[in-house]
């Protein structure tokens, strides 16, 4: 579940800083919390308008390989334009 873990946080920190208000000079906070059978990831940004990429090929983005890893119903979006908080929760025992 590393692999799958570090890559969630990866995807949501990058959109933090490519698509939210910490791209210029703000901040976004990574939490995790870490159960016997459960791990929950948690990015938080400063929000701000949501600056959409381009998207020129066919190979799976950011909430797309998120929602491979997580599935559908554990993970999401919360927050508004005064900041967002992208989670996930990964699972030992499957989806």
């Amino acid at each position: 579940m590393a692999d799958e873990a570090i890559l969630v946080c990866s995807e949501f920190a990058t959109n933090s800083v490519v698509h939210s208000a910490s791209r210029d000079g703000g901040a976004f906070t990574l939490r995790a919390e870490v159960g016997p059978d459960l791990l929950r990831i948690e990015v938080e940004d400063a929000g701000g308008p949501w600056r959409a990429g381009s998207r020129d090929d066919d190979r799976p983005h950011g909430f797309e390989v998120v929602d491979a890893i997580a599935g559908a119903g554990n993970w999401g979006i919360d927050g508004d334009a005064r900041g967002r908080i992208a989670w996930a929760r990964l699972s030992r025992l499957g989806r």
